[in-house]
């Protein structure tokens, strides 16, 4: 099996996720003008730092298009795999809209007993315990877990950890507007086998979650609706 072909359904490549037309509008170039400037750098053979470092002191691209032009750039040249970071480790992170308010999906996340509704009892399928800890949370915008040893994926030394954010667009008075976004980050992970295994996994558990968060909602608007 190949690169491409073990890291297919993993993660979009970069420049599938980002437009080239708003890197030329963010930066003054396109892609490819931006790789053939680093392919004559002899950026081939530069750290990724390095890189990211080159395109911001030399040609004053902002620090974010700077890491995402590198990105991008690594992976064309085949120097990092879709979902790969510069570590040479793999990272997943799938995401669900919820409907639902994010006041109740931070509570699905964060809360013990309504995790074991939607994670904890198919933690065993991945050899991570029986129930999940918090290892600590930001109300309504994030939740970190542990990920403990011996779990698929977690060093063999200590504890991974994966990280699940929430957000909700609002509009200009702070009303909310739309559903709520929930994404599991889940990275420092060996392999690209791995990665889809937890991919795989945690695309389940959030669909699990949503199924929830629609019970959750239809509770709310029964109770409001009452008299």
């Amino acid at each position: 099996m190949s690169a491409d072909e073990g890291t297919e359904g993993l993660a979009r490549r970069s420049v599938e996720a980002v437009g080239d037309d708003r890197v030329e509008a963010a930066t003054g170039r396109g892609r490819d003008a931006w790789f053939s400037l680093l392919d004559d750098a002899g950026a081939t053979g530069w750290a990724h730092r390095d890189i990211a470092a080159w395109l911001v002191e030399q040609h004053d691209v902002d620090g974010w298009w700077s890491q995402s032009i590198t990105v991008a750039y690594e992976q064309e040249r085949g120097m990092r795999r879709p979902g790969q970071r510069s570590d040479g480790s793999f990272e997943v992170s799938p995401s669900k809209s919820l409907a639902c308010s994010i006041e109740t999906a931070f509570e699905l996340v964060s809360e013990a007993d309504s995790r074991a509704r939607w994670l904890d009892r198919e933690l065993r399928t991945v050899g991570a315990g029986e129930s999940s800890e918090v290892l600590g949370a930001t109300p309504t915008s994030s939740v970190r877990l542990a990920w403990p040893v011996g779990a698929l994926g977690a060093p063999d030394d200590r504890p991974g950890r994966v990280v699940v954010g929430l957000y909700q667009a609002r509009d200009d008075d702070g009303t909310p507007r739309g559903k709520v976004r929930v994404a599991v980050e889940h990275g420092g992970l060996a392999t690209a086998e791995l990665a889809e295994k937890l991919k795989a996994f945690w695309k389940a558990r959030l669909d699990d979650l949503s199924r929830l968060a629609d019970e959750e909602a239809a509770e709310e608007q029964a109770g409001t609706a009452q008299p």
